[in-house]
């Protein structure tokens, strides 16, 4: 239990103990993204740039063109909508449509340090629809709405046809992009980034006989410590039923969807207020500390007094020195 120190660290009387923490400044909603506008050149499907970093592109920033977005050779911090993470040299994701986005080193200043491949993936499945190649696109619509990141073969593999797509005539580049987005679609080496609640994945298949679960996913939303017998009740169905219909909504279990919403309403909780950890671990639905910090660490890979600080630098390329 470490109850007294995060309700010393986090009260809002209280002085931050790191010195960095007092450089750092309040993070935005995701409403409050740049919308970056992006020409793909007339004679390809994509564009394809490397950026320096710091760079003036390098922002909390959303539009709705997908992006891949590779960074070989530098560490960080992952913002993909409600998640918040760390990244290692060889990181790649892919962000969908109006995805809030940004890739944080601070204080590194590096030549190079981004691959950015952006496409309008609509439009490519509208008129591409034919190009066997591209069919993949309507695979990756429902993951890439919450953001995907590679891990492990797929991430080195998807890495390295980054690197020669940025130097291939269109001829040939269009055969590499295909084959990055035909990994994204099949590998099981992958990771969903931003959570359901965030996404909204749900929400083009809210009607019909999923109305009444659509209602009770926004229940979940409002009041994340809704047991699932309460949930069903709301749906007007049994337990059994409800499970299967949510899964088939939502393309995860309730415990998981639950989970989820608990832990991204602390994480905008632990970014936007100053509450004690212990007050926001009771705000989003659980009644144990330890078992707060414990799902806390396996979601998102950090304490929540870790969340807090990293939180504060979404918007910048580096830390305040004013």
């Amino acid at each position: 239990m470490k109850s007294s120190d995060d309700r010393s660290e986090n009260d809002p009387g209280s002085a931050p103990s790191d010195p960095a923490a007092a450089l750092l400044t309040r993070p935005p909603r995701p409403t409050e993204a740049t919308r970056e506008s992006i020409n793909i050149p007339e004679r390809r499907s994509y564009l394809i740039r490397q950026d320096d970093y710091p760079h003036p592109l390098c922002t909390w920033n959303y539009h709705p063109e997908w992006e891949i977005h590779f960074i070989p050779h530098a560490r960080g911090y992952t913002y993909v909508g409600d998640h918040i993470g760390s990244f290692e040299p060889g990181h790649i994701a892919l962000c969908g449509s109006n995805l809030p986005h940004n890739w944080v080193s601070p204080g590194l200043v590096q030549p190079g340090r981004d691959y950015v491949l952006q496409f309008d993936a609509p439009n490519l499945m509208q008129n591409g629809h034919g190009v066997a190649e591209l069919r993949c696109l309507a695979k990756l619509a429902p993951l890439a709405e919450r953001g995907i990141a590679l891990t492990g073969q797929a991430e080195a593999r998807a890495g390295a046809l980054m690197i020669q797509l940025l130097t291939s005539p269109p001829a040939i580049g269009l055969g590499l992009f295909a084959e990055i987005l035909d990994i994204f679609a099949q590998t099981d080496e992958r990771r969903l980034l931003a959570s359901p609640g965030f996404a909204s994945g749900y929400a083009h298949l809210a009607r019909g006989r999923h109305a009444k679960i659509d209602r009770a996913i926004q229940h979940i939303q409002a009041n994340p410590s809704v047991s699932m017998q309460e949930a069903a009740d709301l749906a007007g169905a049994n337990p059994s039923t409800f499970s299967r219909s949510f899964k088939a909504l939502t393309g995860t279990t309730f415990s998981s969807y639950q989970r989820a919403i608990r832990i991204s309403r602390a994480c905008t909780m632990l970014a936007e207020t100053r509450d004690a950890v212990t007050d926001i671990c009771f705000e989003s639905g659980y009644t144990n500390l330890s078992n707060f910090n414990r799902a806390f660490l396996q979601e998102t890979g950090m304490t929540p007094r870790e969340y807090r600080k990293v939180s504060n630098i979404r918007t910048t390329s580096q830390l305040r020195t004013d």
